[in-house]
């Protein structure tokens, strides 16, 4: 079996700790798809936290790109149109 991604590790540990939290210590252990759940949803989570950072970096791009293109023809309008 290979190693889990070191986050996927922490998402498991901390979902093992919260269903003892609640539930009382073994819980977890007695209820392996309780773990499985909480472990898939940390990564949906994270995955769409992921997602959301690259769509504003993106965006913050695109918008200065788009400010970049339209100094730029602002600047050739002259040498087109006089």
């Amino acid at each position: 079996m290979s190693k889990p991604e070191p986050q996927t590790a922490v998402h498991l540990a901390q979902a093992v700790e919260a269903i003892d939290a609640q539930f009382g210590e073994g819980f977890a252990r007695q209820n392996p798809e309780l773990v499985a759940s909480l472990v898939q949803s940390a990564t949906i989570e994270a995955a769409v936290a992921t997602g959301y950072t690259a769509h504003r970096q993106a965006l913050g791009l695109a918008e200065k790109l788009g400010g970049d293109l339209c100094e730029t023809l602002r600047g050739l309008k002259p040498k087109f149109f006089g």
